[in-house]
């Protein structure tokens, strides 16, 4: 709480929050008391507290913040409900990166063929919604930073992306908040990042317990499909995937395999190509050769995302548990 604005108090004696907050403002109404609690003004040993009978202890540190910078603080978090509201989780935030959760039909990012809805509309992506997230972040550090009497940080505030999902796909995607810590993650990317899995159900049984799959990966720029060849061939990335069995499961007449894949390299498709190449394609995946839809969407979520912060050095370890669809196929 250093070098925020508001009024400082030591706490003398046990009591309720309310009050307390009467004896230490006498000449204050009840109601302009009560006022504070409910804006998010009275910070308790740094965390804000709005109930009446929140207890407090002799040496509490109490912190009654002006009118402004509750707002400021309290725009922030409303904020961040938006992007949750949206079906976006924030699963960490730092003032470098941001690690969400990204549902199954939400684009990363606008696409020349894929930023319109059936409707005509312009489509809603991953990008856009954190953009405007970190944008009321910043304006509300900068209205705190002026009542507090610092100087604000007036640089441009936007979202910067590192790597993405395709739109079906849903779990963990990692963003820069500047343009620095984008270019240092994404130039280190297999340095700095320790675990990426992935958790697929993928059609028909799949015996061999482990294994990798190599191929060069060729995107047809009319189709937007990635095709795999064996052999290295022009324009040809080389994708490599690693792949583990968890479980089979028979449902709906039909076996389907759980599998968890980890990657060497990160090509566009390259779960969907590769499964689909091995005569398992992703089920719901029609682009691949899924013939099956069971769960209504790509039976495909990035669960795993573990990387080392290159301004911290911090272990960045997220987690996000299998979609709720997945439950049908998942026993």
């Amino acid at each position: 709480m250093n070098g925020t604005a508001g009024q400082k108090f030591t706490v003398a004696h046990d009591g309720p929050l309310l009050k307390y907050l009467y004896e230490i403002f006498p000449t204050q109404s009840k109601t302009g008391v009560k006022n504070m609690l409910a804006k998010g003004q009275v910070l308790v040993n740094g965390e804000s507290r709005t109930a009446f009978d929140q207890p407090l202890f002799a040496g509490d540190a109490l912190l009654v913040l002006p009118k402004g910078i509750s707002m400021a603080r309290e725009h922030a978090s409303d904020a961040r409900d938006a992007v949750e509201k949206t079906g976006v989780k924030i699963v960490f935030e730092d003032d470098d990166y941001i690690v969400v959760d990204k549902p199954t039909g939400l684009l990363s990012v606008s696409t020349a063929k894929g930023s319109q809805s059936k409707s005509g509309h312009k489509e809603a992506t991953l990008y856009a919604i954190l953009n405007a997230y970190v944008k009321v972040q910043a304006r509300s550090r900068r209205k705190e930073d002026l009542l507090s009497g610092r100087t604000p940080d007036r640089s441009t505030a936007k979202i910067w992306i590192v790597h993405r999902l395709d739109k079906g796909t849903s779990g963990l995607v990692v963003f820069a908040k500047n343009e620095r810590a984008k270019d240092i993650l994404q130039s280190k990317w297999k340095e700095l990042v320790l675990e990426r899995r992935y958790v697929a159900f993928l059609e028909h049984k799949l015996e061999k317990e482990s294994g990798a799959i190599q191929s060069w990966l060729v995107e047809n720029p009319k189709s937007l499909k990635v095709y795999s060849y064996p052999e290295e061939v022009k324009n040809g990335q080389l994708a490599i995937t690693h792949y583990r069995v968890l479980g089979h499961v028979y449902k709906g007449g039909g076996w389907y395999t759980k599998a968890e894949f980890s990657l060497e390299s990160g090509r566009k498709n390259q779960i969907r190509v590769h499964a689909a190449s091995i005569g398992h394609p992703v089920a719901g995946d029609e682009k691949y050769g899924a013939e099956t839809d069971p769960i209504r969407r790509l039976a495909l979520h990035a669960a795993t995302l573990v990387f080392r912060n290159p301004m911290t050095s911090q272990v960045i370890r997220c987690q996000s548990p299998l979609p709720e669809a997945f439950s049908k196929l998942d026993r």
